[in-house]
């Protein structure tokens, strides 16, 4: 997720305004723009290296998905994060999550399946962490991404997969800033065998029961952590947490 990747210049302004969107939401869901931070046009343009038409674009953008805040006559601010809000991106996805899949299992058939084993092998072979004790990998990031996009990718329904990936951008923006203690990497593997093993057997009610438990499992020590720094507003970590 780099700010510092070229934008592609001599590309038409659809796809450059595309790009725009994509490194600014990188950016934001990465911790990288922090909660709270104002987003002036200047810095941004400093920063990607395009112009004003582009930036307000996905300002726009990102504003309707909740990423940015748009502030009246003050410009934008990278949104907030709060306890209430990530149990209401935890909640949301369980139950958007279990709807798309439902609709997945509806539509998809054998190369469904075998796009979730392959997706689930990649993920496998991928180490979650880029050192003992260091971050989540970007390689990793990228491959869970992939593999829950891989389990829903056979639903139909354009509007519950549009929600679905605003609602994962939001609970990967809180993993990221919020940096809980090492998550199992064990436990979360054989969670992503054991939804892969259900759903070959073409299991709906199993396979819904244990996407909703991945989604509070992980979700758990990410919550618990923003709990114990809900009070830190204002420190050193320039995080803009908000009591409830």
């Amino acid at each position: 997720m780099s700010s510092t990747a070229t934008p592609p210049f001599g590309e038409d302004a659809k796809t450059l305004a595309s790009w725009v969107y994509d490194r600014l939401r990188d950016d934001i869901v990465a911790g990288s723009l922090a909660p709270g931070q104002k987003l002036t046009l200047d810095s941004l343009k400093e920063r990607y290296t395009v112009g004003v038409t582009p930036l307000r674009e996905a300002l726009y953008r990102l504003s309707s998905s909740l990423l940015v805040e748009a502030e009246d006559q003050r410009g934008f601010r990278v949104a907030p994060v709060t306890v209430a809000h990530l149990q209401d991106i935890i909640s949301s996805r369980e139950h958007i999550e279990t709807l798309v899949l439902r609709d997945a299992f509806r539509h998809g058939g054998e190369d469904w399946k075998a796009a979730i084993f392959a997706a689930f092998k990649l993920l496998e072979r991928t180490p979650m962490y880029e050192m003992d004790n260091g971050p989540i990998s970007r390689a990793w990031e990228t491959a869970h991404r992939r593999f829950h996009q891989a389990v829903l990718s056979a639903a139909r329904s354009k509007a519950l997969l549009h929600f679905q990936t605003m609602l994962w951008d939001h609970a990967a923006r809180y993993r990221n800033i919020v940096a809980p203690a090492l998550l199992d990497e064990a436990e979360l593997q054989a969670e992503h065998a054991e939804l892969t093993r259900t759903i070959e057997q073409g299991d709906v009610e199993m396979a819904c029961l244990l996407l909703r438990r991945h989604i509070t499992n992980a979700a758990a020590p990410v919550l618990e952590a923003l709990i114990r720094q809900k009070g830190q507003k204002g420190k050193s970590s320039g995080m803009s947490f908000e009591r409830i």
